[in-house]
C-alpha cells in the first residue's frame, strides 16, 4: 500500500467517539491472533521475544506488543486496536531482513503493516483524544 492508501486507511478507522478501541472490538480474539503472530515470528527469527498484552496494557489504542531484536534500541512492535493494524516503533532501527519478515507474517495472518513513517505524520482526524493527539502513531499504537 503506497502512503496515500496508507493515509486514507488511517483516516477511514478513525473513530471521532471512541480513543481506545472502536464498536465491536473483541478484545479475547484479538490477544489470541496477537499469541499466534509473536509464536510464529519467534519461530522465523529463531529466538525468544519478550511480549506484554493483557491487563499490561490498559488506557491505549493498541492491545499487545512484543519486543523486536535491534542493536541500537527497544523496539515494539504493536497490534492496533482498530483495523488490524501492526506497527513498529522504529523501523529504521530493526534489520530489513526482519522488517521483512514482520511485513510477509503480517500480511499472511490477516494484519496490515503501516510504515513508521506514515504514523509519525501530523495527526488531522476527527477524535480530540483525552489531551489532545499529536500523531498517527499515538492514534492507533500508543497510551492515550
Amino acid at each position: 500500500m503506497n502512503d496515500e492508501g496508507t493515509q486514507a486507511l488511517l483516516r477511514k478507522l478513525d473513530d471521532p467517539v471512541r480513543w481506545e478501541y472502536p464498536p465491536g472490538f473483541a478484545h479475547q480474539d484479538a490477544i489470541k491472533r496477537f499469541l499466534d503472530f509473536a509464536h510464529q515470528l519467534e519461530h522465523a527469527l529463531g529466538v525468544a521475544l519478550e511480549t506484554e498484552t493483557g491487563t499490561a496494557i490498559q488506557d491505549a489504542s493498541f492491545h499487545s506488543q512484543v519486543r523486536v531484536p535491534s542493536p541500537d534500541s527497544v523496539v515494539q512492535l504493536r497490534f492496533s486496536n482498530f483495523g488490524d493494524l501492526v506497527a513498529l516503533s522504529a523501523e529504521d532501527s530493526v534489520a530489513t531482513d526482519i522488517v521483512d519478515t514482520i511485513k510477509r507474517l503480517a500480511l499472511s495472518l490477516g494484519y496490515v503493516y503501516v510504515p513508521t513513517r506514515s504514523l509519525t505524520t501530523p495527526y488531522t482526524g476527527r477524535n480530540p483524544g483525552v489531551t489532545g493527539i499529536r500523531d498517527w502513531w499515538t492514534r492507533y499504537f500508543d497510551w492515550v
